[in-house]
């Protein structure tokens, strides 16, 4: 009997959890692909709830929702007030032409990259000068959401190696998140700056992939062509990109990375073998980076907008109360995130970056004039103390903050 009892239990136990799961499946509207990492969320009876989808675009939603929102940066946001079998995203972007896969890689492809990576210094790295910066960044987990919006300067250096940094005032950065979080983020504005495509494009990045062009895509002018990408090895890694064949520069580019790419290209691999004998793991290390370059008015390219996502989930065996202290400080543990920025050249350019130009003081008067370093992006480090502070102090600038309520 008592068994019988036992049975009826788990029984009624099982069937209960399974009436308040449903699972749906976030596919692309055009070509019914699956979405991995897509966010579906909600806040209701004063707390957040949230699932992301896995890498076959299936999210197992267990919370009650009368508005559910799903999003992806690549798509277009999409509420619905009940789940059915599969949630369609329309992209944001439209693929153009059909690729044209050959045998044989065309010669004129792999001269014209050659020369891009030539002129790369010359025509993308070259400028001092200032920007007007516009960053978004929203992170997510299971329980909370974190938004920041930041409109401030941006203070380059490239001769020699590339160096930001960055004004802002609380007037012009605001946090929204679902709990009383004040943490600002510049962790993901630094990945777009110092991550950028033509830093990635190299000789050796040509050497390990094999390129294709799209037959009925249409530049602007006759020059310009579209490119597909894949890596020769890693079948985590593609993409694209539009390039000017007479100037020999790319105008805009996406690429798609996964684990085993970015572990071997992000990551150092003593840094990362270290951490590994300290008890650290890398799930999953997804990014997706898409860029369009603009030119100044003295003829060089500079990434103009940009959109980033990524997924990143580490497990830390053993981690130390000064580990958690700092990933406490500097709002640490969010798997999925995603962010956009676009950047505006300030006209007229300051005539040196160590001298204050009254162009700066008049357009920008609310900024208190301190500038803050930003550091180069990392994902496995062991920083020093100075580094400890440096991150710290970025988590801390000043900004206004509200509660999560949509």
């Amino acid at each position: 009997m008592s068994g019988l009892l036992l049975f009826l239990l788990i029984f009624v136990a099982t069937a209960g959890f399974a009436q308040n799961t449903a699972t749906t499946v976030v596919a692309d509207a055009d070509t019914h692909e699956p979405i991995a990492h897509a966010s579906l969320y909600t806040k209701e009876g004063g707390r957040f709830h949230s699932v992301i989808s896995n890498e076959r675009g299936v999210a197992r939603v267990s919370f009650q929702f009368q508005r559910l929102t799903v999003s992806h940066l690549n798509y277009e946001r999409l509420v619905v007030r009940r789940l059915s079998d599969t949630l369609f995203l329309k992209p944001r972007y439209r693929s153009t032409g059909e690729v044209v896969v050959t045998n044989k890689e065309p010669e004129w492809i792999r001269r014209c990259l050659k020369e891009t990576v030539k002129r790369k210094t010359r025509n993308y790295f070259t400028h001092d000068g200032y920007e007007q910066v516009d960053y978004h960044t929203q992170s997510m987990g299971r329980d909370n959401i974190y938004r920041f919006h930041l409109t401030g300067l941006l203070r380059t250096k490239c001769p020699g190696r590339k160096r930001y940094e960055l004004q802002v005032d609380s007037v012009n950065a605001h946090i929204v998140a679902s709990d009383s979080t004040r943490l600002t983020d510049t962790q993901n504005l630094r990945r777009m700056l110092y991550e950028d495509f033509m830093e990635d494009l190299t000789r050796d990045f040509i050497s390990d992939h094999r390129f294709y062009h799209y037959a009925d895509y249409e530049g602007a002018s006759r020059d310009q062509v579209k490119l597909s990408f894949k890596a020769k090895r890693n079948t985590d890694d593609r993409g694209w990109l539009i390039l000017d064949t007479v100037r020999c520069v790319v105008l805009s580019a996406y690429r798609a990375t996964g684990t085993k790419t970015n572990r071997q290209e992000r990551i150092s691999s003593a840094m990362y073998m270290m951490a590994r004998i300290f008890g650290y793991r890398i799930d999953t290390f997804t990014r997706d980076y898409r860029v369009t370059y603009a030119q100044r008015s003295d003829g060089t390219l500079y990434p103009a907008e940009v959109r980033y996502k990524m997924y990143y989930a580490g497990r830390d065996g053993d981690s130390t109360k000064a580990e958690a202290e700092f990933s406490e400080q500097t709002g640490g543990g969010f798997p999925n995130m995603e962010a956009t920025m676009t950047l505006t050249p300030l006209n007229p350019q300051p005539s040196s970056l160590n001298t204050k130009h009254s162009t700066l003081n008049t357009q920008h008067s609310t900024l208190n004039n301190t500038w803050h370093q930003l550091p180069p992006s990392w994902y496995v480090a062991f920083n020093t103390d100075s580094d400890r502070q440096l991150e710290v102090k970025l988590s801390n600038l000043p900004a206004t903050f509200s509660i999560y309520e949509e």
